[in-house]
């Protein structure tokens, strides 16, 4: 039997549990982040974050970038999870 293909946002879940956060932690962290590059776009809310999960709706770069620090992965394997191809 074929092991089961895992959606973006069931990944994105996995991942945080995986990591011991809450919806609230990693919006925390990614003031973090925002405050280092001093832009507001990197900041992922609780809300939106609740929706990449649990809507599989696309994070924009930023907020990619901010999840794959957050998470302690690559871009290439978060892009893998959307089907974006990595050079």
């Amino acid at each position: 039997m074929a092991a089961q293909r895992l959606k973006s946002g069931e990944r994105l879940l996995k991942k945080r549990m995986q990591v011991g956060m809450s919806l609230r932690d990693v919006h925390k962290a990614s003031l973090e982040v925002a405050k280092e590059f001093r832009n507001r776009k990197f900041i992922v809310p609780a809300s939106r974050l609740h929706s990449f999960e649990t809507q599989n709706s696309t994070p924009n770069v930023y907020r990619f970038y901010t999840l794959t620090r957050v998470y302690g992965c690559s871009m290439k394997e978060m892009f893998s999870w959307y089907g974006i191809p990595w050079g």
